[in-house]
């Protein structure tokens, strides 16, 4: 199987590999582990992705794209907990956290007030 076909079987959106942060030797890794049917928790290869760049202390303008990337996740519980950990990354900053209240304020998790 290629790349984009187990991306798309994993619900990855297409702005991981428009942003290039799809990390290929990782992904390859998942991959190689892959039995039918794992698509069904498909949640487990998105969230062990994001943990794979939160642990290489990525810049803030990764960081945002992370975010946006969370928001667009079809598990917005996994999500939120990436946004956690995105908090406490060494490049937190304000900026980044404009980046998580603007998407919350988009996904109708926060009123206006």
């Amino acid at each position: 199987m290629d790349i984009r076909k187990y991306l798309d079987l994993m619900q990855f959106d297409p702005k991981w590999m428009e942003y290039g942060l799809v990390p290929l030797d990782h992904l390859a890794e998942l991959m190689a582990t892959y039995q039918p049917g794992m698509e069904e928790a498909s949640e487990h290869d998105r969230n062990s992705v994001f943990h794979w760049w939160l642990m290489r202390s990525p810049s803030k303008e990764t960081l945002i794209r992370l975010v946006e990337l969370s928001f667009l996740d079809s598990d917005q519980v996994m999500a939120s907990d990436i946004r956690l950990r995105i908090v406490g990354s060494a490049c937190f900053d304000q900026d980044v956290e404009q980046s998580i209240r603007e998407g919350l304020e988009l996904s109708g998790s926060v009123r206006g007030g």
